[in-house]
């Protein structure tokens, strides 16, 4: 396969592309002899598509002086930034034949590739693992605009006055690539909102497929039939969907026809099935297994299987149930290590939470009190069983709307509860701890809806870029839906118009304080339930 690799280093950026060859021929453009719009051309034909509208902009010489009050502007090829004010002779722009570097000056005369901020660059390509790689834009030919971020400080941090400078630079670098004008025929930038932005121009190799989790597999493969209007069956599907500004259901499952589908896209569905049996022969648990079946499984990874047997009764005791674990031929009753409710009495699992060890774990499901459901799982150790900590909500395919909670890499999604405007339901993360064989619920800020629930604006809506209320803003119009996409279940909730314009808004107690307004007059459908 072929590589393209982004080496970030305190010395050197190197964009390196195509059979291994390198570039490494730079023209430097130092701040103050910056390039400007005006010096290249009075007027020019701008693409606006920041939802793939096709709308089409004209930028004239007033145009650009009033963008030059702000700061400096820079093109290369087709790409234009506006520099703020604050960044004059501050910064310098080294440039070869695939795009363009923004350092820190201060950083960069001290010793050449310090003070890295970003760089964006034309490839025809797609690289899902490249770190700190991202897609700014895409063409319906197959022309990708990236833009690459450092995965670590990259500037002169001994002296203090030129790492302030470089961190404050590096706030605001987010928005000046944010607001990068590309002159190019049927842009779109919406990249962020799929899983292969590319799967519809470019085929997909397995090689490009083998970091993916089985999570994103399926929804790649399910956004190919997205794109064409296709409707879905699977709750979470329709959900996630309906929460894309490019998605419009226009048939239903049983009444799409194929036949809109290009031979590229055929292939990289194919391409994506095997991906997905690939990942599922790899990763054989969670296992679902009958109560009262018994099963035959090596949980304490001693290299001999276990007969295990789960059974579930009524009884007077716990709450009305009995639920035995029965470990080669000892029980253990499972209602004296956790608080069990309103056990499901059909199944349970075998898991393997981190995939780096030999041992399995047993989980049994309780549906709670009032549909608060819970997973508790039990580990054996060849002579006892002992409670491994507990996980809100189903993480099982089956009973998650299709999604696997498992990374097999110690962690576990579950569910969490947030009040927050409404009652929702959002992504939780636990940590396994493999040495004290516990579970352990990590606040990890923000966490993503469940389920994205359409909210009809009834007032324009100001949204803050940042979740800081003295942040820059975009406005949503009133009259579209907007959909709940994350929240840090305390204060603030990332949220996503139709039209595609994103941002954060802030709650306090029942008012959206972006408007200081009560929830129930800035959005429809705000469900409360006890």
């Amino acid at each position: 396969m072929k590589n393209k690799v982004w080496l970030f280093t305190a010395a050197l950026l190197l964009f390196t592309a195509g059979c291994g060859k390198t570039d490494l021929t730079e023209k430097e453009i130092n701040g103050d002899e910056q390039k400007t719009i005006e010096s290249q051309e009075t007027e020019k034909t701008t693409e606006k598509d920041g939802n793939a509208s096709g709308e089409k902009k004209s930028v004239t010489e007033n145009e650009n002086a009033e963008l030059q009050e702000n700061g400096e502007s820079y093109t290369w090829e087709d790409v234009t930034l506006q520099f703020p004010k604050s960044w004059k002779d501050k910064y310098v722009v080294a440039e070869d034949e695939n795009g363009f570097t923004v350092f820190q000056k201060a950083s960069y005369e001290k010793e050449k590739g310090m003070g890295y901020l970003f760089g964006i660059s034309k490839d025809t390509e797609w690289y899902p693992d490249a770190a700190g790689v991202s897609i700014l834009g895409y063409t319906d030919d197959g022309v990708l605009y990236e833009v690459v971020r450092p995965t670590d400080v990259s500037c002169d941090v001994e002296n203090e006055d030129t790492l302030n400078e470089y961190q404050g630079m590096m706030q605001q670098s987010d928005t000046v690539v944010q607001n990068a004008v590309i002159d190019t025929q049927n842009l779109h930038k919406d990249a962020d909102q799929y899983i292969i932005p590319v799967s519809m121009t470019q085929t997909i190799s397995a090689d490009s497929l083998i970091n993916m989790s089985d999570n994103d597999l399926w929804l790649a493969r399910n956004e190919i039939y997205a794109r064409h209007g296709r409707g879905f069956t699977n709750e979470y599907l329709q959900s996630y969907f309906n929460a894309c500004s490019w998605y419009e259901k226009t048939a239903e499952t049983d009444a799409f026809d194929e036949s809109v589908l290009s031979q590229t896209e055929k292939d990289n569905l194919k391409v994506i099935q095997e991906a997905e049996k690939t990942y599922a022969d790899e990763h054989p648990y969670p296992k679902e297994y009958k109560t009262g079946q018994k099963v035959m499984e090596d949980i304490d990874g001693d290299g001999r299987e276990e007969e295990i047997r789960y059974d579930v009764k009524e009884s007077g005791d716990y709450a009305g149930y009995s639920c035995i674990l029965t470990v080669n031929g000892t029980s253990y009753e499972l209602c004296e290590y956790a608080a069990m409710v309103t056990p499901e009495t059909d199944c349970f699992y075998v898991t393997d939470i981190n995939a780096y060890d030999d041992s399995l774990e047993i989980a049994v499901l309780d549906d709670g009190p009032s549909g608060d459901y819970v997973t508790y799982f039990y580990r054996y150790d060849g002579n006892t069983l002992e409670f491994a900590g507990e996980v809100t909500g189903f993480p099982f395919k089956e009973k998650n709307g299709g999604i696997n909670g498992f990374t097999g890499q110690s962690g576990i999604y579950g569910t969490i509860r947030t009040d927050i405007l409404e009652t929702a339901y959002l992504n939780g993360y636990w940590w396994y701890d493999s040495d004290a064989g516990k579970l352990e619920y990590i606040d990890g800020g923000m966490h993503q809806y469940k389920y994205f629930t359409p909210h009809r604006l009834y007032v324009d809506l100001p949204l803050w870029k940042a979740m800081d209320q003295n942040s820059e803003q975009v406005t949503v119009s009133s009259g579209q839906d907007v959909f709940f996409i994350s929240s840090d279940a305390k204060e603030w909730i990332y949220v996503r118009a139709k039209d595609g314009t994103e941002g954060n808004i802030h709650v306090d107690g029942e008012n959206v304080s972006n408007v200081g307004r009560p929830g129930t007059e800035v959005f429809s459908e705000l469900n409360y339930f006890d």
